[in-house]
């Protein structure tokens, strides 16, 4: 227990960081706004944990009350902070979404749903409380070295690990599971657990509030079952691997961008921040993140110029630079360059691209896993094409731009996986047949939240309305008064 109060007390510390410089301040529903926010902190407050203590055990003084001194520290800054900033803070109230008079029913479905897929959950978990196969031998694994003896940390980026356990991985999870392990004095099964599900549940409501605040609560509740309707993103929960928490902060990035759209400076820090975060969590979020700074800069330049191009693009890089220069300083100064895909040979890489049976059987493979979304009349696929029609397409002059960005770099992060695959070193089915599926799932939730906001509000089949799309933070709508 003490190792889950030590990573709370940081989760707490961000909580309040991300309520002082809130991106979404002023937002409607109030309910959204704080979720989202609060959703943000806990991010960012397990980056700042496993930086932290990476620091400690780089340092040969990681202990328990080292742990918790710190943890301490970080939060009376924080809390200083956030009493500071409180006092200034101000926003310009933003109207709500028209309300749908069958909400209420809405809320005990995904109630009912979220409570009897949590109590699944569980029960798996207890029955494999250590994860899959990829947390025991990789992220647990490097977590006990860097939570050991001092010293010992070296083991957990050491070239001597075989290839497929990924010494040169980024450290999010396993720094933050050791925090956690070094602070209870144990390496006991609870701290990883309550890692995975503290993700998983941040991301059901990452999806959910930013649904809201752009679609309102009715069509945030249906993203909400859509997901649940997921079953194989319901069973990397237990599984403790590193995609739930890369899904979050690629859904943070893209529901920033969404919602703060081109002219919030303080959403654009906050998605640089999450897609750094992103990177310092799985070797994926390296390309997602240059893939984002890129679509962001390219079609922000076509539709909005060069200079709001610009600006929206350094201030995602600026967000995004304790990820940056994290994750430079494991691939280029500490891990060994053991990714095998980029060691081989040009003539082997060429002979792969020009094979067209991999195609076939890449093809096939996303097949089978976009089946295996879901089950029968529930497949969240089925789901989302019932309330497209119903809701119908309606995206709003407001979030085009941001939508052009978040599709682009969603599309281009896809199609990089699919050229991994292609020159991938390895036994393409095997590859294919462990990872494919995960692969997919990471980019899933992010999807849903670009496809809900693409569609009109369930509002607006109960009552004519406005816009609902026309409720934009107030830095948007400053700048607006301004432009007339």
């Amino acid at each position: 227990m003490l190792g889950i109060l030590s990573i709370t007390l940081t989760l707490a510390a961000g909580v309040l960081v991300a309520l002082a410089f809130d991106p979404v301040r002023g937002m409607r529903p109030r309910w959204a706004a704080v979720l989202f926010t609060a959703c943000l902190g806990i991010l960012a407050g397990a980056a700042a944990d496993s930086i932290v203590f990476l620091i400690l055990a780089v340092g040969g003084i990681a202990s328990a009350i080292a742990v918790f001194v710190s943890d301490a520290i970080l939060l009376c800054a924080a809390v200083a902070l956030y009493v500071r900033t409180k006092r200034t803070a101000t926003a310009a109230a933003i109207p709500s979404p028209a309300p749908f008079r069958y909400t209420w029913l809405l809320v005990v479905v995904f109630a009912v749903t979220l409570l009897i897929v949590a109590g699944r959950l569980a029960a798996m978990t207890e029955a494999n409380p250590w994860g899959g196969w990829d947390a025991l031998a990789m992220w647990n694994l490097r977590a006990k070295f860097l939570a050991g003896a001092p010293g010992d940390w070296h083991y957990a980026v050491n070239g001597a690990l075989a290839d497929r356990m990924h010494p040169d991985y980024p450290l999010l999870l396993p720094s933050l599971v050791a925090a956690g392990w070094k602070a209870g004095g144990e390496m006991d099964t609870l701290v990883p657990v309550f890692v995975s599900f503290l993700f998983w549940g941040v991301l059901i409501a990452l999806l959910v509030s930013a649904v809201a605040m752009l679609r309102g609560a009715a069509s945030a509740l249906l993203s909400g079952l859509v997901i649940l309707a997921t079953t194989s993103f319901l069973l990397l929960a237990p599984s403790q691997y590193a995609d739930i928490p890369l899904a979050c902060y690629w859904l943070g990035a893209v529901a920033l961008l969404l919602i703060g759209g081109e002219a919030s400076r303080t959403a654009a820090v906050w998605a640089g921040v999450c897609a750094g975060y992103g990177a310092w969590t799985k070797n994926e979020g390296i390309a997602f993140l240059a893939w984002f700074v890129l679509a962001l800069l390219v079609l922000f330049w076509w539709k909005r110029g060069r200079r709001a191009a610009m600006r929206q693009t350094v201030f995602v890089l600026a967000g995004a630079i304790p990820g940056i220069l994290l994750t430079l300083w494991l691939k280029f100064v500490v891990a060994p360059p053991a990714d095998t895909l980029v060691r081989q040979s040009q003539g082997a890489m060429l002979a792969k691209i020009t094979d067209a049976g991999r195609y076939v059987e890449i093809a096939k493979s996303f097949i089978d896993a976009v089946l295996h979304l879901g089950m029968g009349v529930g497949h969240p696929l089925i789901l989302l094409a019932i309330l497209a029609v119903v809701l119908r397409w309606n995206p709003g002059r407001t979030y085009r731009p941001a939508m052009a960005v978040s599709a682009a770099a969603l599309g281009l992060m896809f199609l990089a996986d699919i050229g991994a695959y292609l020159i991938t070193p390895s036994d393409l089915n095997w590859q294919l047949g462990t990872s494919f599926d995960r692969l997919i799932l990471q980019l899933w939730p992010s999807t849903l939240l670009v496809c809900f906001a693409a569609m009109g509000s369930l509002a607006d089949n109960s009552r004519p309305t406005t816009e609902t799309h026309s409720a934009r933070p107030p830095q948007a709508a400053r700048a607006k008064k301004k432009r007339k």
